[in-house]
């Protein structure tokens, strides 16, 4: 795309400038499954741990379930880090890992390999994973657990006979740098949802996020707030949201 082409001119002639892809939107072509894109503005996302105080501004735009609520105690699954604090010591042994940085621009990681302050580390192995929780604090990241359905370009998981059907959101990243949501349009396998995304976006990660009865999703600025989603348990019942807003 011209955004890229220019990106890469710039950097290779030495000039250091920050460019909005939000100016290049008319490039931003994108499936009408995508919620919301930063190559159509420029986007931070933001770890909510509820109960929180954050109450939603003119900058907002979305706001949607992030990974997997506890079903038999208050508390989100996963290991969990926000502000340099542990949220969640309840490890998983999925693939997929979400960093969020200081600025709100994530990156997606499989578990055997994520990149953090210059070194990589094997969450899988608990000796490497002690070390990477203590440079995730020390550094003030947001760290988020769930399952990775798309591994550098590549489907992360199998087609099960018989898998259960809902409908399917995920977080995605592109070999760009830009991210988004991406939501099928009707109830889907994991697989079929992820063989989807795969052929729409051909995004270089994916990760899924939590719906069913914790499908929260809510668009539009404060005074403006749409309802995008289908909470089927209490509002009081989520734990923990991805919100977006513009940079």
């Amino acid at each position: 795309m011209t955004f890229q082409i220019l990106q890469r001119f710039l950097q290779a002639a030495g000039l250091n400038l920050a460019l909005s892809a939000a100016v290049f939107a008319q490039d931003c072509s994108l499936s009408p499954s995508v919620l919301i894109h930063s190559c159509q503005t420029d986007l931070q996302i933001h770890l909510r741990v509820l109960p929180d105080e954050m109450q939603a501004n003119s900058h907002h735009m979305l706001t949607v379930a992030g990974t997997y609520s506890s079903a038999d105690r208050f508390g989100v699954e996963g290991l969990v880090i926000k502000d340099g604090q542990i949220v969640s010591r309840r490890y998983q042994n999925w693939d997929g890992v979400l960093i969020i940085n200081k600025k709100g621009m994530p990156n997606l990681f499989h578990a055997r390999d994520v990149a953090l302050g210059g070194e990589n580390y094997n969450l899988k192995e608990k000796s490497l994973r002690d070390g990477f929780v203590a440079k995730a604090k020390r550094m003030g990241v947001a760290v988020l657990q769930s399952h990775l359905l798309i591994n550098d370009s590549r489907l992360d998981l199998e087609d099960v006979a018989d898998a259960p059907k809902f409908k399917r959101r995920m977080l995605v990243t592109m070999n760009d740098g830009s991210f988004g949501i991406w939501e099928s349009t009707q109830a889907e396998t994991l697989y079929d949802a992820a063989h989807q995304v795969q052929q729409e976006l051909n995004p270089k990660m994916a990760l899924n996020l939590d719906m069913g009865a914790y499908d929260y999703c809510v668009s539009g600025p404060a005074g403006a707030q749409k309802d995008c989603g289908r909470l089927i348990v209490s509002k009081d019942k989520l734990t923990n949201l991805l919100a977006f807003t513009k940079g």
